[in-house]
């Protein structure tokens, strides 16, 4: 074999691959659980990570088994293009109410400056498939859209608006990432 080669491993099976569409879910697998929307541009998952090696006194390098989180933040990134008052303030400190005007009827957003518990879903999913059928859910607990909000005008075009999803924890569990990834395997 050449010096500075490598042989690529390729996968077993195509169908062990995880596709890239998916529904999004708020509060999955609860009372409360809804569709989120329409996407297009696809959903990110990212799992922002910091890990400190722990050095000591006469070691020359990186050491098994030293090594702690300093940060986990879990994080869904959707880009929404079904846009509306009501999934639109799912993870938002805002508030719906009615309105009414000689235009007619309409909902109204308040933007909150304050944080609510009400404001925080319990957990916001993405469903996805792999080839064979089999599903994949990614989870992230305590999810709260704390990234901006906005809107693009193009002519010709629709909006897309890219809504950040943070995953919070919870105080009695401070040390435990609030994001599970759960997939199906075959019986």
């Amino acid at each position: 074999m050449a010096t500075n080669s490598f042989v690529p491993v390729p996968i077993d099976k195509a169908k062990d691959m995880l596709l890239g569409e998916g529904t999004l879910y708020k509060d999955y697998g609860e009372i409360s659980e809804a569709v989120i929307g329409a996407t297009r541009g696809g959903t990110t998952f990212e799992l922002e990570r910091s890990i400190k090696e722990v050095e000591y006194d006469g070691v020359m390098g990186a050491t098994k088994s030293m090594r702690r989180y300093e940060m986990c933040i879990p994080r869904l990134v959707i880009n929404l293009l079904k846009i509306n008052y009501t999934n639109l303030v799912y993870g938002l400190n805002a508030t719906v109410s009615d309105g009414s005007d000689q235009d007619g009827t309409y909902k109204k957003l308040t933007f909150d400056t304050d944080f609510n518990s009400t404001d925080v879903l319990t957990n916001l999913a993405f469903y996805g498939k792999k080839a064979n059928g089999h599903y994949c859910i990614i989870f992230i607990y305590n999810a709260i859209n704390n990234g901006n909000i906005s809107f693009e005008w193009k002519a010709k075009d629709e909006i897309v608006s890219e809504l950040t999803f943070t995953g919070c924890y919870g105080y009695a569990t401070p040390t435990t990432p609030p994001v599970e990834i759960w997939e199906e395997i075959a019986s």
